[in-house]
């Protein structure tokens, strides 16, 4: 038989105030984030006062005259939109007088380009969809692939590159017959024996070869917006000033937050509601979370800079491993609070603006016991192929006996992996056989 009775038990349960959830989130926001969630928030609440951020005022050129451009204003300064590839070649096609019917057909072709320059669209839909003949298509086809530039309305990359080939007066005599018998002769590319397929020398076919890869295989790929430009303002400016380290947060992004004095007066004056009060509290409340997220990043900032003091003097070349767990340790703060403090902020170096991800990077062990960075070993990875020779390029095996020979202990299969991270061809591949 089922019965009800009443146990009393002990039990502790960590729980998160709302306040603390708040200051957890903010930390979390970059620079500009945090900007517009205060906007946000002294929108919704009248007790929060906002002060924009002080800004300088452009410098104007020492030849004009001041009072002349005193009403000079920065906005008017900044560059328009660009036009698309669509509009720029529908802008060339208007000053060719075609007839009517062939420049509607070439418009329409114009917008089936993508944004590498390919036309995407058979002309088998191209007839059907515009009602013409395919002679009437191929002629508006031959039209858009006289455009500039060289290359665009191809329909493949051997196309392309033939376009290209056929419109410069300073090809190589070579180049077309080679890209005819194929590109995946290319790929494996050997002197002796392309030059044996085409009847040239191997001299002649390395020429052609070099002529080919100095081609552009997405002609349009720089031409016409796509998106949006997208800025970054660093969070933070670190300088050697003095051959002491300088750390300040950029004040220009987030706004000073303070209470509205009157606002909070009157409240005081006539004793308001709990919405009221509500509101006031919850403004003291943001506050305190941004006082908070300011110290909790300027300490990070601290420490990572502290323990990347080489990077500042040296470089890349100079950025040691580093990771979470020994930049919490330094500071005493849990490794979730310092990866919430350095996702999407940025900083600004003596060597540029860098994610503050950047700085934790992996370690190889070396043969004196200390540890090298992964990026620093892709940047002297670098500069062996960049000094290798033509005809003799360094494989992966003689890379990683190279770098073993300075210290650093690295298996072969790394050093592949770091190259094709690098966007460097294998050896055979960059090899110059003449």
């Amino acid at each position: 038989m089922l019965g009800f009775q009443l146990v009393q038990e002990g039990r502790i349960r960590l729980s998160i105030t709302p306040e603390m959830k708040q200051s957890i989130h903010l930390l979390t926001l970059s620079g500009q984030e945090l900007a517009r969630y205060l906007q946000e928030a002294a929108d919704e609440n009248p007790v929060l006062e906002l002060e924009e951020p002080f800004t300088l005022r452009p410098r104007l050129p020492r030849r004009l005259n001041q009072e002349r451009f005193s009403s000079y204003d920065p906005l008017l300064q900044m560059k328009g939109a660009e036009p698309t590839l669509e509009q720029l070649l529908i802008s060339q096609l208007r000053l060719q007088n075609l007839p009517p019917a062939m420049e509607k057909t070439a418009v329409y072709l114009a917008g089936c380009v993508n944004e590498d320059g390919y036309l995407t669209m058979e002309l088998t839909e191209v007839v059907s969809a515009r009602g013409i003949s395919m002679p009437e298509a191929e002629a508006a086809m031959d039209i858009l692939q006289s455009l500039d530039p060289p290359g665009v309305g191809a329909r493949n990359l051997r196309e392309c590159l033939l376009l290209q080939i056929r419109r410069d007066p300073f090809a190589n005599q070579h180049a077309e017959h080679m890209v005819e018998e194929g590109l995946e002769e290319l790929v494996r590319f050997h002197p002796g024996r392309a030059g044996t397929r085409l009847g040239i020398t191997s001299q002649q076919a390395q020429a052609a070869y070099d002529y080919i890869a100095c081609l552009d295989p997405k002609p349009c790929r720089s031409i016409g917006c796509t998106e949006r430009a997208h800025y970054i303002i660093p969070d933070a400016v670190v300088q050697i000033r003095n051959g002491e380290l300088s750390l300040r947060l950029n004040s220009a992004v987030v706004p000073r937050v303070s209470l509205n004095e009157a606002c909070c007066r009157w409240i005081r004056e006539i004793d308001a509601d709990e919405v009221w009060s509500g509101r006031a509290a919850e403004a003291r409340a943001i506050i305190r979370s941004v006082r908070m997220r300011r110290r909790t990043l300027m300490r990070v900032l601290a420490a990572i800079m502290t323990e990347q003091e080489s990077f500042l003097r040296e470089g890349p070349a100079g950025l040691k491993p580093l990771n979470l767990a020994i930049i919490a340790e330094v500071i005493g703060m849990h490794e979730s609070t310092v990866s919430r403090a350095v996702n999407g902020k940025y900083v600004q170096t003596p060597h540029g603006v860098f994610e503050l991800k950047a700085f934790f990077a992996s370690g190889l062990e070396t043969m004196n016991g200390e540890m090298a960075s992964a990026p620093a070993v892709k940047l002297r990875l670098k500069e062996l192929i960049r000094s290798e020779r033509a005809e003799r390029p360094y494989s992966d095996s003689q890379l990683t006996a190279l770098l073993a020979n300075e210290g650093i202990v690295i298996s072969r299969r790394t050093v592949a992996k770091y190259r094709e991270e690098l966007q460097i061809l294998p050896s055979l591949e960059r090899k110059r056989w003449a």
